[in-house]
Order: structure tokens, then sequence, then C-alpha cells
């Protein structure tokens, strides 16, 4: 549609009152960080073009432009914030620190903390503020190092840096006159309380005479502290003597009172039990009981065996309460193989005490005189020994027989047979042996056998193979 100029504005002048009508703007906006240059005039047509200028506290942005345009669509066209609010730089605290959460541009606020040791005069939280057109901090806080009162004073003694300003972290120290024991702490420094008020890390110590009473453990010495007078904070060490274990500690200290701590020890005597007992040997000599650690036995070996190489015959009390002894330190003797005419020899080996069985060839039997010259043959090595133990009589059997001769003195070693009588077979045993008891007294080393009666007596007998109990 053609119309004339005029006409056209007055059409425009009433759709004005619309938003948007003829393509024009509404009020140009307002931003609280700049305002406009001058005084636009109405109507904001497209292409109206406005400037604006920063507000104090602001400054215009890297790249920005403070002009604002009308555009077709009936809206104003502009760069974002573009006016930044100026920086106040970090504040200045000495003997603390500041934080903060955003920046520090114009508005920003920051709190403060001091030090360890200092405490704060003023507002712990300031903002960057506009003053005289330009941007600055709120009144600054500063820190004052935290003050104590002097340290208390003490008799018969004094402190050092008596003369000067007491601040947190300074240390006093005390010392007391000659001939007295300082009690406490001889330092102290000033430190602060939750409210950080000045205080002194502990009270002040003490100036007097402390003496203790000379150390003894029985059964026990020292191993340090071997003076005869005894001051605060003396030490003294213990050991006990061999045979006996420490009860308690074995470091005291003289205290502020007077006396040990913690108590003197006491040194207790280990004890053993009974005496060993082992088949292979025997003691030297008879002993007591009660036998505290360290105590040693000597043993010997018995018939029959003989000291092992390279072991000791020693038994010992050890502080835990029990003997150590060497394993096996008699060992069985050896004896030469028996030989016997027309027969055999069986036997796993010839150590003392082992068993060997005599077999007759065919047609041979073992003639009663040589049976008896073989046994008289190792009675006679046994005898040999002499002990002082004695047996008593060996114990007699029904149907049966033993060689021994009544009256007669059984000692150590001692070998006694038994037989049967004719129709009866020997059951166990057929040689006992004369062994150490307890104490003085022996014991024969095997019950006695029986006579049984047996209808093959007579196949046996034919056979007869005599046992043998060898010595060393």
């Amino acid at each position: 549609l053609a119309l004339p100029g005029m006409a056209l504005r007055w059409l425009c002048a009433v759709l004005l009152m619309l938003p948007g009508a003829c393509g024009d703007c509404a009020q140009p906006p307002r931003f609280a960080f700049a305002e406009l240059t001058g005084s636009p005039q109405e109507p904001y047509t497209v292409g109206t073009r406005l400037r604006y200028k920063c507000r104090p506290g602001y400054t215009l942005g890297r790249g920005k432009s403070p002009v604002v345009t009308c555009v077709s669509n009936s809206s104003w066209s502009m760069d974002p914030d573009f006016c930044i609010g100026k920086s106040c730089g970090p504040p200045d605290i000495m003997n603390g620190k500041f934080e903060y959460t955003t920046n520090l541009l114009f508005g920003a606020r920051v709190t403060y903390t001091c030090n360890t040791g200092y405490r704060l005069f003023g507002a712990s939280s300031v903002q960057c503020i506009l003053k005289n057109n330009e941007v600055t901090w709120e009144k600054l806080p500063h820190c004052e190092i935290i003050p104590c009162l002097p340290p208390p004073p003490i008799m018969n003694g004094q402190f050092s840096n008596g003369n000067s300003d007491f601040t947190f972290g300074m240390t006093v120290t005390y010392s007391c006159n000659e001939g007295l024991a300082l009690i406490g702490d001889a330092t102290i420094h000033c430190t602060a309380d939750e409210d950080l008020k000045g205080q002194w890390s502990g009270p002040a110590p003490e100036c007097r005479v402390v003496r203790c009473e000379y150390p003894e453990v029985k059964n026990g010495r020292r191993l340090s502290g071997f003076g005869t007078r005894h001051a605060y904070k003396d030490t003294v060490t213990f050991e006990c003597n061999p045979g006996h274990f420490l009860n308690g500690s074995s470091v005291v200290t003289c205290e502020a009172d007077g006396m040990w701590e913690p108590p003197l020890p006491t040194c207790d005597p280990f004890h053993c039990g009974p005496a060993p007992h082992f088949p292979f040997a025997e003691l030297t000599s008879d002993v007591a009981g009660g036998f505290v650690a360290g105590t040693e036995l000597k043993y010997q070996c018995k018939p029959g065996y003989t000291a092992a190489s390279g072991k000791s015959s020693v038994v010992t009390c050890l502080r835990n309460g029990t003997w150590s002894a060497d394993v096996d330190f008699c060992i069985r003797q050896q004896c030469a193989p028996p030989m016997i005419e027309n027969g055999n020899v069986t036997a796993d080996n010839f150590l003392f005490e082992t068993v060997v069985m005599f077999t007759c060839h065919p047609g041979a039997q073992v003639p009663q005189t040589s049976v008896s010259y073989l046994m008289e043959m190792f009675l006679l090595l046994l005898f040999r020994l002499l002990p002082d133990t004695l047996c008593e009589e060996p114990p007699g059997i029904e149907n049966g027989m033993h060689n021994g001769t009544k009256g007669t003195d059984f000692s150590h070693g001692t070998v006694v047979a038994y037989k049967c009588k004719e129709g009866f077979t020997l059951a166990g045993a057929a040689f006992l042996q004369c062994i150490a008891g307890d104490k003085s007294r022996g014991d024969w080393n095997k019950p006695a056998p029986e006579c049984r009666g047996d209808n093959l007596y007579v196949c046996l007998a034919a056979s007869l193979s005599p046992v043998l109990l060898l010595p060393f």
C-alpha cells in the first residue's frame, strides 16, 4: 500500500501504542553497571544506536562495545556485561591470610584469619567498595601476636629471659640454687587458650631437696647407678645373679616423693624338678632337691654303656625350670660275637643287653658243661664291675629253680638262670639281671618266669636253645 509520507507518519504515531509497531524499539535497557550518555529522543526506530558509559566502580570490558542498537525485530542488540567491576587487588595483611569464593572485583567479599600465635583485631570479613569514585577495601583488620603475662617466680630458683616481653612461642627455663632438685618441667612456653588469650604451657617447677634410700636387691646386682646417694631423677639398673629371674622392672628412678619408681624388683630363684632319670646313666653322687637355675648335675654311664663321643654327661637346670641334657650321652657297648661249635648264633646285633639265640646243628646238643662254662665266663665279666647296689635273693618258682646260691650277695650286674623240672616248659625270661633301682637298692630287671606243664617238652628239650644276656 502506497501512502503519502505524512499519512505514513500519522499511521505509525497511531500504532505507537502497540509494541514493535512500524519496527521501532521500546525504551532502552537499564544496567546496574552503566548509564546512557545524553538524552536520546523517541521514537527508537530500527537502526537507532545509543551509547552507554560505565558507572563508577566499573570499567569497559576488553573487546566489548558500550553501544546498543535497535534491530528489525524491535529489540536492542548489545554485548553482554560490557562493563565489569574494577579489582581491589589482593588485600595486604601481615601475619595472616584471606579467603574468597568469587574474585577480587568491586563488590567481592573476603574473610581474614591470623597465623598461629596471632589474634585478629577488626572485622574478620571486608568488602571491595567504592570510595571517591575508586574501588578499595573496607577498613582492613590486623593481626597482633598473642602476649603472655610474666612467668611465675619460684622459691630457691630463677628463670631465664626475665627482662623481656613474653609473647606466643617464647620459652623460659628455670634453674634451682645449688643442692636443690628441680621438680617439674624446667622449661615452659607461652601458648594460647581457646579464646586466643596468652597462657603458660604448665605450672612453674619447684626447688627442694630429694633423696631416695640406697637400693638393694637380694640375689641381684647393679649395672648402673653405683653412687651411695641418689637424688631426684637418678636411675639404677639391676640384673639378677645366675639361677634367679627378675620380677619387676630392671630400671628404677628416684622420684620427687623420695621413692623409687617403679618399686625395686626382686630376684627370685628358678627351680627345676627332681633330678632326671636315665636308663643308661646314674648320678655320680647323691643330691638334694630344690635345684635352682644354673645347677649342674654330673652323670656317669651305667655298666654296659660308654660315653658317646662329643656329648656331655652334665645336665643343667635352665631358667625356664627344665633340665637340659645331650640326647643319649651314653651308648651301649659292643660285645664280641659269641661262637658255638656245631651250632649257629642268631641276633640282630651284639650290643649290651642284646639277646642271642643258640641253635644246634641236626643231631647235636648243647652240653651242659658248655652252657655252664659260657655262663660263668659272662658272669665273671659282669662281676668285674663290683657295684655297691645289691638285689634281694631272686624269687623262686614252682616246678623250677634258679642257680643263685642262698645267702649270696647279688650285686649290680649279677645274672641268674632259671630252668624247669622235667615235664615242664619255661615261660618267660630264662635269665634275670640285677640292675640299679631307687637310691641304693637294686631290682631284678624282669619278673620271674613260670614252669608250665607241656606234653611237648620232649620235643623242645631235644632242640633246646639257650638264651644268653650279653654284658659289655
